[in-house]
C-alpha cells in the first residue's frame, strides 16, 4: 500500500528551536540524557512512487542540525515493492519484518510506504509532530543508555550499548543496535521511480538484536563485532542504540554517536 505524503515537505522545518551541530571528532563512548528522546523510524523504497517526499523530509531534518539528544531519524529501507522492477540495494527482509511486528502492535489491517513510526507508535498527525517530539522530550527517560566503541582495529569495531532498567516499570526490555549512513544516491533504472535520482539519509545498512534486559538484574551489555563494508564512506556512517519495550512497541531510549 502506498500513502501519499506530499504535504509532509512544508510541515515542521523548525522542529528543535535551538540546533546541536554534531561534532567533528566524536568521543568514543555517549550517555543518553536525563529526558527521553524521540526515535522517528521512516519505512521506505526505492520502488516506491510516493517516498521521495518522505525521504526528502528527512533530510531536512539532516540539514537543520537536529539535536540529537532530541529527536533520532532511522530509514528502513523494506524489500516488497522490489517486485515491481527496481531492486533497492539498502533493503532486507529484516526490515519488512520489523515493520510488520510493528504493525500488530498497532493494530494495522495493513502495511504500507512511506510510513513514519514515532517511538513505537503508527504516526500520521504531520501538523502537530513538532509537539509530539517535545511531549516525548519533556519526560524524564527511565532507562539509561551507553553506547562506545570498546575497540577498533583497522576495518573491524566491536560495538558496546549497556543499559541500566532500574527505573523502568518494564519487566522485559529490549536492546538494538543499528548502523547509519547519510548522504547516499541512487539513479533508478526500473520500476515507479524510473529515471530518477534519490537522495537518501539515516539509512540503517545494519541492525543488531534484540537484546534483553530483565528485572530485578536490571542492567545488561549489548557487544557485536562490526565490519565496516568497502562501500559504506566512513565519515557518514554513525551508530544508534535503542530500547524498546516490545510488548507495546514504545521506544523507551535511544542514544547515537
Amino acid at each position: 500500500m502506498h500513502m501519499k505524503i506530499s504535504g509532509l515537505i512544508i510541515v515542521s522545518l523548525l522542529l528543535i528551536p535551538q540546533l546541536v551541530v554534531a561534532e567533528k571528532d566524536e568521543p568514543r563512548r555517549v550517555s543518553s540524557p536525563e529526558n527521553r528522546v524521540a526515535l522517528l523510524e521512516l519505512y521506505t523504497s526505492e520502488g516506491c512512487s510516493s517516498c521521495p517526499p518522505a525521504d526528502a523530509w528527512l533530510s531536512q531534518l539532516r540539514k537543520a542540525g537536529i539535536d540529537r539528544q532530541q529527536l533520532i531519524p532511522l530509514a528502513f529501507h523494506v524489500t516488497y515493492w522490489d517486485y515491481i522492477g527496481w531492486q533497492d540495494r539498502f533493503a532486507a527482509k529484516r526490515y519488512d519484518e520489523r515493520q510488520r511486528t510493528l504493525g500488530r502492535v498497532n493494530q494495522l489491517s495493513t502495511i504500507y510506504t512511506p510510513q513514519f513510526v514515532l517511538d513505537g507508535k503508527d504516526f500520521r498527525r504531520y501538523d502537530s509532530f513538532t509537539a509530539d517530539v517535545f511531549a516525548i522530550t519533556k519526560q524524564k527517560s527511565t532507562v539509561d543508555l551507553q553506547l562506545g566503541l570498546s575497540d577498533r582495529t583497522g576495518d573491524n569495531a566491536e560495538i558496546e550499548l549497556r543499559a541500566d532498567i532500574s527505573d523502568s516499570k518494564s519487566e522485559k526490555v529490549a536492546l538494538f543496535l543499528a548502523v547509519v549512513e547519510n548522504d547516499l544516491l541512487t539513479e533508478v533504472e526500473d520500476g515507479e521511480n524510473e529515471g530518477e535520482t534519490l537522495h537518501h539519509d539515516y539509512v540503517v545498512r545494519r541492525l543488531y538484536g534484540p537484546h534483553f534486559v530483565h528485572k530485578p538484574e536490571n542492567r545488561s551489555m549489548m557487544k557485536q563485532l562490526l565490519t565496516l563494508q568497502q562501500d559504506w564512506k566512513q565519515d557518514d556512517v554513525s551508530l544508534v542504540g535503542f530500547a524498546q519495550n516490545l510488548n507495546t512497541g514504545e521506544v523507551l531510549q535511544a542514544v547515537t554517536m
